[in-house]
């Protein structure tokens, strides 16, 4: 195993039933000077490799972007989003460096509404790693 990573909870729903914990694997982002670091999503239902943060996005202001493209979230609403491409590697939660990934294309909204509070990583990534998942932890393998 090369990391573990403990899920985040993810609280109630609307009826007051626990909702399942969370995957997260750590992720470092590079743009030019700019470092990005910290825990991201894991959400195999995502087609692009990595959907920015508000932390993120932040961090990205001043970097010229490589072009614009479209999600489609539920009921095909539009996001419009800002592509980045960013030197990736898996990180301990201390900040080692694990695994490269080369470069990652960051998803970044233009509409601060659709910004989330945690990056999310998609199966461009996921697709070329070895995890496994048991509702607790995360393990790279």
């Amino acid at each position: 195993m090369r990391a573990s990573y403990p899920f985040l909870e993810d609280g109630l729903d609307e009826s007051g039933k626990k909702l399942p914990n969370i995957p997260v694997i750590w992720l470092g982002l590079e743009a030019s000077s700019k470092r990005f670091e910290g825990p991201c999503l894991v959400d195999t239902g995502f087609d692009g490799a990595l959907y920015a943060s508000e932390e993120l996005a932040l961090l990205l202001e001043g970097v010229s972007a490589a072009r614009k493209a479209y999600l489609y979230g539920v009921g095909d609403h539009e996001i419009e989003c800002e592509i980045f491409p960013l030197r990736g590697y898996v990180t301990s939660r201390e900040g080692r460096r694990i695994l490269s990934l080369g470069l990652i294309e960051a998803m970044v909204p233009t509409r601060a509404i659709d910004l989330t509070d945690v990056a999310i990583v998609g199966r461009k990534v996921l697709n070329s790693l070895t995890l496994k998942l048991d509702g607790k932890r995360l393990e790279l393998l």
